[in-house]
């Protein structure tokens, strides 16, 4: 924990909360704009993109829609958005969608505004000064983009995935929208929502944690325990996909305050060679990380199990922090989420350079322990099976 006496704390922009929000948000967002609508073809063709454009053809809105967005957007697609932007007069961004349509539309917002290359981003450089307006729907409860200061998109020639990073990155306003998750497929409900779990495990035990992100972190773990089997059982229940929502929203905000751990590390170099999703890398990799983390910080584990619902008050910290690998290893059985390599598909083969993407990354620096070129191979190897 960040023994710091002061420390900056960002918070996200307006929330519209609850069924219909969706529609709040698209009534009161400004009418002096064209905004560029930012989602993918699945949700395009599903019906749910029209939902938002005809209530934003009600509102008298102007706007174009883009549709082209793909998992892990590559640079590519950003450009392509971005040319039907400049093409159509758009000079602001409604993202509509999961974790890729929000990181695409955040990296659309960047290049509105700022004529710079987005690999000097992806190489480190922080955006500086405003983007161009941006508002968000997610329809997925895992990433929490509505809540932070990052897009993550991928540089397909180098097998990268990039992470653009800076203040301004916040959507101006979001909606938490169960509506909008309605009948998704409970493989995705339950992928994304242990994404969720993992941004507010690393966030509670990361190096920068503080007291805000400690109460947004350990918020998001009680309600995901709660909450996340039920609406993977039955993604039309609107109450546990709304919990789900605000879940995702408070690990969001914890984490790109306090910072993410080796999971995401790890994860994201797996994702940008193999193509996972990043909720299945972060199953495959969660219980044996939090296991080379709990003798770090055995007392902040002890505080995860209670909020998984486990009974620790007898328990030595250590006894007690190990009951929270136990709790996530029972959420993952419940979920019937896969464990290995083969379970997923991959033909998993590990390089030094794999390893080598690790040891640097931001999120590794944030991790309660330390590991080394050996530790992190094994933690790649964990899932072999």
């Amino acid at each position: 924990m960040n023994e710091t006496p002061t420390y900056p704390h960002f918070s996200p922009g307006k929330l519209f909360v609850g069924p219909g929000s969706s529609a709040d948000l698209a009534r009161e967002i400004p009418g002096s704009f064209v905004y560029l609508v930012v989602t993918d073809r699945g949700l395009s063709q599903a019906g749910m993109a029209a939902r938002l454009t005809r209530i934003l053809e009600q509102a008298g809105k102007r706007f174009h829609v883009f549709d082209a967005v793909a998992a892990d957007p590559p640079i590519e697609v950003v450009t392509s958005a971005l040319e039907t932007a400049r093409q159509n007069g758009c000079n602001a961004v409604v993202a509509i969608g999961g974790g890729s349509s929000l990181d695409a539309a955040k990296a659309v917002a960047v290049g509105m505004k700022h004529d710079v290359s987005l690999r000097e981003y992806g190489d480190g450089r922080l955006v500086k000064g405003p983007i161009a307006p941006l508002y968000a729907i997610p329809t997925t409860a895992g990433t929490g983009s509505e809540a932070t200061r990052v897009a993550v998109i991928t540089d397909a020639a180098k097998k990268e995935k990039m992470a653009i990073r800076g203040d301004h990155l916040t959507p101006l306003a979001s909606a938490l929208d169960p509506d909008m998750l309605v009948g998704i497929p409970a493989r995705i409900a339950a992928e994304t929502g242990i994404d969720a779990l993992t941004h507010a495990v690393e966030a509670f035990v990361s190096r920068n944690a503080n007291t805000i992100t400690d109460v947004l972190a350990l918020g998001a773990i009680e309600k995901i325990g709660l909450h996340l089997c039920r609406f993977a059982r039955d993604t039309t229940d609107k109450a546990a996909a709304l919990e789900m929502l605000v879940a995702s929203c408070l690990a969001g905000q914890a984490f790109t305050n306090a910072g993410l751990g080796l999971v995401h590390s790890i994860g994201e170099v797996l994702g940008s060679r193999y193509h996972t999703s990043h909720g299945l890398s972060c199953a495959l990799y969660l219980p044996a990380t939090m296991a080379f983390n709990q003798p770090a910080a055995p007392e902040r584990f002890a505080r995860i199990a209670r909020a998984l619902g486990e009974d620790v008050k007898d328990l030595a910290p250590e006894e007690a922090g190990r009951r929270a690998v136990v709790a996530v290893e029972h959420l993952f059985e419940a979920l019937r989420l896969p464990r290995t390599y083969n379970a997923v598909g991959i033909d998993f083969k590990l390089t030094s350079k794999m390893v080598d993407d690790v040891l640097p990354q931001f999120s590794t620096q944030c991790n309660p322990r330390k590991a080394d070129a050996d530790e992190v191979a094994a933690l790649f190897n964990a899932p072999m099976g």
